[in-house]
């Protein structure tokens, strides 16, 4: 049975730990759906490259840089998407870049993409782009990258 000596002493201890929850705490993460709506080991951008593209004049601008102009662009409406691009700028062959995941941070779209390195045994360049499609939003976004060898097979 709990005695009122010891309902006032499990009192503070509870309102302590009520009070004391939900401060400080980083913000919900929310994770984003994307769709690929390109991806190359022929860019031909040769600098390392990440960007929010919000609008029809940047992507075919982007798209020409990209590729040459050869072909007119993936069509996007832009008045429900934008599209995020990875360039991984000069690379060795069998080297990639995947968008791994993206989160709403509070107001920050957060787009964490990996750079997976091979063994780069020949002898000459790559350049791989890939291009996500998400839906649009406001704020900034911040890109993560993080490097990592790409397991060797027997």
């Amino acid at each position: 049975m709990i005695t009122k000596r010891t309902s006032r002493l499990l009192l503070f201890p509870m309102t302590f730990l009520v009070f004391s929850c939900g401060k400080n705490l980083p913000p919900p993460i929310n994770v984003v759906p994307q769709d690929q709506v390109y991806y190359s080991d022929e860019s031909r951008l040769t600098e390392v490259t990440e960007m929010v593209i919000r609008n029809e004049a940047t992507w075919r601008q982007m798209w020409d840089q990209l590729t040459g102009g050869q072909s007119d662009p993936p069509a996007v409406d832009f008045n429900s998407r934008m599209l995020l691009m990875v360039n991984g700028g000069r690379m060795d062959p069998g080297d990639r870049i995947q968008i791994d995941r993206l989160e709403h941070r509070g107001e920050e779209l957060v787009v964490m993409y990996r750079v997976i390195e091979s063994s780069g045994a020949l002898e000459s360049d790559v350049f791989p782009v890939q291009v996500v499609a998400v839906r649009r939003r406001a704020g900034q976004a911040r890109f993560e990258v993080q490097r990592v060898r790409a397991p060797r097979f027997r």
